[in-house]
């Protein structure tokens, strides 16, 4: 009875740690619905770009446009890779042009370069991420 009420338990904390883990929304803000993704993506361009409350409002607006924009886009996407990336690239320099009307220049400067240094940050992940592919033993693809 002792070991029947134990193994029910390990099971009851297993069950419950996976749920609590497939939960958990992914990494940048994928799972985020679109007025928590622009929320938080204005509240560091106006920590970052030092913003004024009224460029800060104006900010949230776009962002959450486009949040909305690019949750449709990938709700409603057919497939093709290509395509749906060429869409959101053109998205982005929409929402590029908006900021910019919002933006002081020295403010759009600094911006630029924040953007930029991101760019260069996703492109060492990726490099790392396949290196670490490269790195992997033989076989190991079977566990």
């Amino acid at each position: 009875m002792r070991n029947i009420i134990q193994s029910l338990l390990c099971l009851l904390f297993v069950a419950g740690s996976i749920a609590a883990a497939q939960a958990q929304p992914g990494r940048g803000g994928m799972g985020m619905d679109p007025e928590k993704r622009a929320e938080q993506q204005t509240a560091a361009m106006t920590e970052k770009l030092s913003l004024s409350e009224a460029q800060s409002a104006k900010v949230k607006e776009i962002n959450l446009k486009y949040a909305q924009k690019a949750k449709e886009m990938r709700d409603n996407a057919s497939g093709d890779r290509e395509a749906m990336r060429a869409s959101m690239v053109a998205m982005r320099q929409e929402q590029e042009k908006e900021l910019q009307t919002v933006l002081t220049e020295e403010q759009w400067q600094q911006w630029l370069k924040i953007r930029e240094e991101q760019k260069e940050n996703r492109s060492e992940r990726r490099d790392k991420a396949k290196d670490k592919k490269k790195k992997k033993p033989e076989g190991s693809e079977n566990r």
